[in-house]
C-alpha cells in the first residue's frame, strides 16, 4: 500500500492496483494501434484496380452492368493499357443518363480515381463518375463538362439534376484528364489532373450505394485507369 497526503486528508492508494491499471492501458492503446495499422492495410488490399485490359475488343466491360447506352471497350494507343471503355453516344431516355455500374458491394465512403476522355458528340462532351447509387435515378455525381469547361457536383434525385457545386475549369477535348473523387460522410473533395479544385458538401444521401461511370446526351467519351479504393473505418468522421 501507499499513502498520500492531501491537506488534512489522508489517502490510501493501491500501488498494485495503479500498476495493473497502466498496464491495462498500456495493453489497449498497443491494440488499438495494431488494429488501426490493420484496418487501414486491409482497405488498400481491398482497392480495385479495374483491368480492362482482360476484356476482349468490341464486348461491354465485363466489370461493369450497362444500364443505358452502347459501351464498349475499344482499343486506344492514348490510353493506358492501349485499351478504354467508350460510350458511343446513344441517346437515352430524357430521364436517364448512360450509367456502366462497377458489380462491387456497395461502398459509403470511399476514394474513386480516373481518366477520361471526351472524344466527341454535339450537344454533349464529357462524363463523369455516381457515386452512392442505390437506383440509376438517384445517385450523387461529380462530372466534367468539356463543352461549357465546368466541373460540377450534383445530386441526382429521380432522374432530375440538381446542382451542387460548380467551378469553371480547363477541360480540353479529345485529351485525357484525369479525375479524383474522395468521398467521405457529407464530404466530397474533388481534384483534377492532380489538383484540388473544390470540396463539396451535402448529407442527402447517408447511406452506402454503388459505382458507376457516367456520361450525358450524344457525348462519346473514354474512360480508363479506374481505380476504386474504400476508405478505411479509422477515417470515417461520425
Amino acid at each position: 500500500m501507499a499513502r498520500a497526503s492531501r491537506g488534512g486528508l489522508k489517502v490510501l492508494l493501491n500501488s498494485k492496483f495503479i500498476w495493473h491499471r497502466a498496464h491495462t492501458f498500456r495493453v489497449l492503446l498497443a491494440v488499438v494501434c495494431v488494429t488501426y495499422v490493420v484496418l487501414s492495410a486491409s482497405a488498400q488490399d481491398a482497392a480495385a484496380n479495374i483491368d480492362l485490359g482482360k476484356n476482349e475488343i468490341g464486348t461491354p466491360p465485363s466489370e461493369f452492368d450497362p444500364t443505358q447506352g452502347l459501351w464498349t471497350v475499344v482499343s486506344d494507343a492514348t490510353a493506358k493499357t492501349g485499351v478504354a471503355i467508350e460510350q458511343g453516344g446513344v441517346q437515352t431516355t430524357e430521364d436517364r443518363f448512360p450509367l456502366a455500374i462497377h458489380k462491387t458491394a456497395s461502398l459509403k465512403n470511399a476514394e474513386i480515381s480516373l481518366r477520361l476522355k471526351a472524344a466527341g458528340g454535339k450537344s454533349d462532351q464529357g462524363g463523369g463518375v455516381a457515386v452512392r447509387l442505390r437506383t440509376p435515378e438517384n445517385y450523387y455525381l461529380v462530372q466534367l463538362d468539356a463543352l461549357r469547361d465546368r466541373v460540377l457536383f450534383s445530386l441526382v434525385s429521380n432522374g432530375a439534376s440538381e446542382e451542387i457545386v460548380g467551378v469553371d475549369a480547363d477541360i480540353a477535348s479529345h485529351s485525357w484528364h484525369t479525375l479524383t473523387v474522395r468521398a467521405n460522410d457529407d464530404e466530397f473533395v474533388v481534384s483534377l489532373d492532380g489538383s484540388w479544385v473544390f470540396t463539396g458538401f451535402d448529407k442527402t444521401l447517408s447511406q452506402p450505394g454503388r459505382i458507376a461511370i457516367w456520361t450525358k446526351g450524344d457525348s462519346i467519351t473514354r474512360f480508363d485507369s479506374i481505380a476504386i479504393t474504400p476508405l478505411p473505418a479509422v477515417e470515417e468522421r461520425y
